[in-house]
């Protein structure tokens, strides 16, 4: 039963992420302010008090309150508080996902996981803008929610064909639909009129040699999937970790899937950011 991904992912095409939006508008318009960036944030209370406590957690390791939006607009930044808004705002559009189709809790987790992998692996790199590393990662498998949404049975097949032959899932969403949850989730931010910055590595998480204009975030994102899945750090569905091509290894400096390398330093942070986040 092929799909068109197009009509799949239209319903929530429609519905972006508005805060994210009016932040971006802010953030292009050379003559706006903090006090007005600080406003549209909080107008949304419950936004507010959650990013005050992502901020003033272990994640970003400030060593002194942050009180305001406005205080915390000056430790971190329009652009990257307006990258956590969006991961933080996705995360609350995907409800009623058939409990009997994925755990939800474990999904973030392994969403949350993968956004702190490719921080990590990005920082080592020494790489800059950091947050885009973590959202891609948070992001990477959004996809799949809509998928599990608009085709609960197909899904359920899908994911009992992977447990029980131990594929891939998509490998086998690609032999079932004719696209996969990478695609569908590239498509969806595509379509809410996201950078390419943050499309691209979700289009090609599981093909990153094909990555045209993105192309280390990418294979960092696709390294950072693998890791967390042979960690077991939450589960979006997969029931085998996906493996790494040696090449793009090479290519990030690692001989190796740098598992034990990272692992103290990636689930410290990984717990950290449960603590806010779920």
């Amino acid at each position: 039963m092929a799909i068109n991904i197009q009509d799949t992912i239209k319903g929530w095409v429609n519905s972006p992420p508005n805060v994210y939006f009016k932040l971006r508008e802010t953030l292009e318009d050379p003559m706006s302010s903090f006090k007005e960036f600080s406003a549209i944030i909080s107008n949304d209370p419950s936004l507010s008090a959650r990013l005050l406590k992502i901020v003033n957690s272990p994640f970003y390791g400030l060593e002194s309150e942050v009180e305001t939006i406005t205080h915390a607009l000056g430790f971190i930044g329009t652009e990257q508080l307006t990258e956590l808004v969006l991961a933080t705002s996705v995360a609350g559009q995907f409800s009623e996902i058939p409990k009997n189709l994925i755990n939800m809790d474990q999904f973030w987790k392994h969403s949350i996981a993968c956004g702190v992998t490719a921080k990590t692996i990005a920082a080592w790199h020494g790489e800059r803008n950091l947050e885009s590393y973590y959202l891609v990662g948070m992001l990477h498998d959004i996809g799949s929610l809509i998928i599990y949404k608009k085709f609960p049975e197909a899904s359920g097949k899908i994911l009992q064909r992977c447990k029980e032959k131990k594929e891939y899932l998509h490998d086998v969403e690609r032999k079932v639909f004719a696209a996969t949850h990478a695609k569908v989730g590239g498509e969806l931010l595509k379509g809410w009129g996201l950078p390419a910055l943050l499309y691209e590595p979700v289009y090609f998480h599981h093909q990153p040699e094909k990555a045209q204009e993105h192309v280390l975030i990418t294979k960092i994102l696709h390294v950072a999937d693998s890791m967390v899945d042979e960690m077991k750090l939450g589960c979006s569905g997969e029931a085998v970790a996906n493996p790494v091509k040696p090449e793009i290894l090479e290519e990030l400096g690692f001989t190796e899937l740098p598992v034990e390398q990272f692992s103290e330093e990636i689930t410290e942070l990984y717990e950290e950011t449960l603590a806010v986040f779920l």
